[in-house]
């Protein structure tokens, strides 16, 4: 089949260097999984493995990372998978945490991936709200618990993130 339109020899000459070749597709052994539960992904734990194999510890060796985990535990959110084999480049924001979540509606197995914001936001959907004294006996009791977070989050926070660089 020929073109109504000729290239120059000059042209032909210097596209014939460079010949187009396709290549059957590449399928890669790591296909996309179906969510079935939601997943938080996480900084790998210090010693993940034993010498047989099984998985001893999950939690996290990130301050950030540990910090969510204790947040969905202590929310009652027993049900989530922890994972620890994305880079942080996969991340939303390249942060990790993230929670991947299963899809409400949908059947497309795929889930959407949450950053660690909205991780609150997604437990008061699944468990309710606390009310305002979010499940403390009475305001001082909150008013407390609200001093040692930020003490926690800030000093606290920062000395645990730079003794996890010597280590």
């Amino acid at each position: 089949m020929s073109s109504i339109f000729t290239l120059p020899q000059p042209v032909r000459n210097f596209f014939s260097l460079f010949p187009i070749t396709t290549y059957p597709p590449v399928h890669s052994p790591h296909t996309a999984h179906r969510i079935e539960k939601p997943t938080l992904w996480i900084h790998p734990p210090r010693s993940s493995v034993l010498s047989d194999g099984l998985d001893t510890d999950l939690l996290s060796s990130d301050v950030e990372c540990l910090k969510w985990q204790a947040y969905l535990a202590l929310r009652g959110i027993n049900d989530v998978a922890v994972r620890w084999d994305v880079s942080p480049d996969g991340a939303v924001d390249d942060l990790l945490p993230n929670l991947h979540v299963p899809l409400e509606k949908g059947d497309d197995g795929g889930g959407e991936l949450l950053p660690a914001h909205l991780i609150p936001e997604w437990v008061e959907k699944r468990v309710g709200e606390l009310g305002s004294l979010e499940g403390y006996d009475n305001e001082e009791a909150r008013d407390e618990s609200r001093a040692w977070v930020t003490l926690l989050e800030g000093n606290i926070h920062a000395a645990l993130a730079s003794l996890s660089l010597f280590f």
